[in-house]
């Protein structure tokens, strides 16, 4: 069981926590976010505290003038001192769903006080926590040359809020079972809502452009629709035409938002076109809006010949509008969360108010906005003081709702809402439940008492001792909590050395396991079965890239010859060696390279296949077969993971393209296996071009180990 992390930093927000699935935490914690990695595959399980992490601060309230245009004086509409002139300490922060950053893993999106949003992921085989993006670049009126704003514009250049919808994946079903799916089936369109300064609501859709000669400014935010939200009944309790009205409007901003699941159409009338719904929800003074966004999704062919989607959007608002009477009586302000499992009839949306919380749940019917339902929604308002509580323990009722997480059990297909009150106040709401009568007591207000108890003894303060929340954070069943401890009968001085915040956990799911390096690295599984289908899937895929009416390169046709000869060594791919065969024969017509020695003994059970002699590699097509780049002699198909030339030169085979790695410094390897592969991005980096179409097709198809399905890493390191 993980143990709490003492670390050196005070919460600058609420929210102040996020847990990405790669396993990752990161903290906000002023003009630094520090964050966690799990090192258990390195140190063992044993590990505890700080022993089981790497700890990371990176300082992010550093910008260049291109990053961040230097404002000049404006009016005092336009202006704020608040925010054009803070030291930018982190306000919100948040990890993107898996599958958009490189080797498919999840970029820190971070929200400073300037109102400015950067992305940030490692670079390099150091793996230096780097800025890649500026989101608000998107925001202004020519997004690839940004300058100096001012007035309207800066506003609207602005950020307030963000959130990371859930990712638009594609639904597709594979035709046979070694099909493999599109990137777009697996790991979904990337995309972001956002309200800027003038109260706007953004959709954007979030790219990265790998192949890009530096790593530094590698992804693109994309502009797809954006609505103003009215400044009517903003200000119900203010004299209509009043200066206090004209203020107030003038002054209320988007403070937070959330996007729910999406909803895909069942039939499209055009081949290749999907379409999908969501629910946005803002809470703009003090008040709920709901917006439907509308996504149509259209493939289409790029430049290489590869299929993408083009994603065109909208904004409606959505019929829930006309209940918000049931719920105006509340003063809404946030955080705001969606509670839904797919074999869930109802959806509910839970908001924190003043001193409690509200939850308005609604069948899936009246989410997708169908204009014949008739049904209502079901409205509960949950004060603080319904909060479950063990006996004795101190409560505090008037605080408002800091941190809030939703725990998936994908087992169950079931998920639960964990709330937590910046007094330490903490509970449990499930979807098929969600008022009062069905709150129950976390597991990890355990956590939090223990923290309370060690900090008392620690520095005897006989009880005296106030906890604060400050974010949760879920994965795999377990969750995070993110407190501070205080003195509660004296004044508490500190200087910034003093500053301390502890990460406690919890395991709420009863049938996880207590082991951290199951929670965070499970186990591969290295038996032949396992890989023998990871490498039989992607030798047959390699192969069949030899059918395509494309024009094949000579780099193209040498991918597919090192996949044919895999098949004939490796005892395991005897059922691909009718695929081989084609594929040779094919490659023997196109090349016009004498293959007969290959295609004779795809025939057989595995076998090797000898080096080419010199006057080989002066023949036609000579460039299918490998041979040493330090003495130029031939390298026999011996193995498929090792190659050595006749002069004994040894080389390491990728684990996807089985070609010898000759050149240092164009490889990833699996974070888990230790498995060498090509590095698609490194190469087009060194030779300043693309890849072949075919490199480019077989890695973007298996963009995972082969042999145990964990994702790549740019050093061989152990983490």
């Amino acid at each position: 069981m993980l143990t709490p992390i003492e670390l050196q930093l005070l919460p600058s927000c609420f929210e102040a926590l996020s847990w990405s699935p790669d396993g990752e935490l990161a903290v906000a914690a002023g003009e630094n976010v520090q964050i966690l990695t799990p090192k258990t595959i390195r140190t063992g399980p044993d590990a505890q505290g700080k022993d089981a992490w790497d700890i990371t601060r990176i300082r992010v309230n550093t910008f260049t003038n291109a990053e961040w245009p230097p404002i000049s004086p404006q009016n005092r509409d336009d202006f704020s001192l608040a925010a054009e002139q803070s030291t930018s300490t982190v306000v919100g922060l948040a990890w993107s769903p898996v599958g958009l950053a490189r080797f498919r893993r999840s970029v820190l999106a971070v929200l400073t006080s300037g109102l400015v949003l950067s992305l940030w992921e490692p670079i390099g085989p150091k793996a230096i926590w780097t800025r890649v993006a500026i989101v608000n670049h998107a925001l202004h009126p020519n997004p690839s040359t940004p300058g100096m704003l001012t007035g309207e514009p800066l506003r609207k250049a602005n950020i307030r809020s963000f959130n990371w919808c859930s990712p638009l994946k594609i639904p597709q079903q594979p035709e046979y079972s070694d099909q493999v799916l599109e990137p777009e089936s697996r790991w979904g369109i990337h995309l972001m809502a956002v309200a800027n300064d003038a109260n706007e609501l953004i959709l954007l859709q979030i790219r990265r452009l790998p192949n890009l000669p530096s790593p530094v400014r590698s992804y693109r935010a994309e502009k797809l629709c954006n609505l103003q939200l009215s400044q009517e009944n903003t200000t119900p309790n203010a004299s209509p035409g009043s200066i206090l009205q004209k203020t107030l409007q003038l002054k209320a901003r988007i403070l937070s938002l959330s996007t729910g699941p999406w909803t895909f159409a069942q039939n499209t009338e055009e081949e290749g076109v999907h379409s999908a719904t969501s629910v946005l929800a803002a809470a703009y003074a003090k008040q709920l809006y709901f917006l439907k966004i509308t996504a149509t999704l259209r493939k289409v062919m790029d430049g290489l010949g590869s299929p993408q989607y083009q994603v065109a959007a909208e904004f409606v608002h959505h019929p829930l509008s006309r209940f918000s009477p049931k719920w105006a009586h509340c003063q809404v302000e946030g955080p705001l969360r969606w509670i839904h499992s797919s074999n869930s009839s109802r959806v509910a949306l839970v908001s924190g108010i003043a001193s409690g919380f509200l939850t308005i749940s609604m069948s899936r019917f009246l989410y997708q906005n169908n204009e014949n339902s008739t049904e209502e929604v079901e409205v509960w308002t949950v004060p603080n003081s319904s909060f479950p509580i063990e006996d004795g323990e101190p409560r505090s009722d008037m605080e408002p709702i800091s941190a809030m997480a939703v725990l998936t059990d994908e087992q169950n297909d079931s998920c639960t809402l964990h709330l937590g009150t910046s007094a330490a106040l903490g509970t449990i709401m499930g979807i098929e439940n969600p008022g009062s009568n069905g709150l129950s007591l976390p597991q990890w207000t355990k956590t939090i008492k223990n923290v309370r108890e060690q900090y008392d003894l620690d520095r005897d303060l006989r009880g005296h001792v106030g906890v604060r929340i400050w974010g949760l954070a879920s994965h795999r069943g377990t969750m995070a909590v993110l407190v501070t401890r205080h003195p509660t009968n004296m004044i508490q001085y500190k200087v910034a050395s003093d500053e301390r915040a502890v990460v406690g956990f919890a395991i709420e799911d009863s049938g996880q396991v207590s082991d951290s390096g199951s929670l965070f690295a499970p186990n591969p599984d290295k038996s032949i079965q396992m890989a023998g289908s990871g490498k039989q899937k992607a030798i047959t895929f390699s192969l069949s890239q030899c059918d395509k009416e494309d024009e094949l390169t000579q780099e193209d046709q040498s991918l597919i010859y090192a996949a044919a000869c895999c098949s004939i060594v490796d005892k395991t791919l005897t059922s691909t060696h009718d695929l081989a065969q084609k594929a040779l024969e094919r490659l023997s017509i196109k090349s016009g390279a004498d293959l007969s020695e290959e295609i004779s003994k795809c025939a057989n059970q595995a076998s090797e296949i000898v080096s080419k002699s010199l006057d080989q590699f002066d023949q036609p097509g000579s460039y299918l077969f490998e041979k040493c780049d330090i003495c130029d002699a031939g390298i026999p198909w011996v193995s498929s993971t090792e190659a050595q030339c006749e002069s004994g030169h040894l080389f390491t085979r990728c684990g996807l393209t089985f070609q010898a790695i000759q050149e240092p410094g164009i490889s990833k390897y699996c974070s888990i296996c230790q498995t060498e592969f090509v590095d698609e991005e490194l190469v087009a980096r060194l030779r300043e071009e693309p890849p072949s179409p075919v490199f480019m097709s077989i890695a973007t198809a298996f963009d995972t180990c082969l042999y145990c399905n964990s994702k790549f890493k740019g050093t061989y390191l152990k983490q």
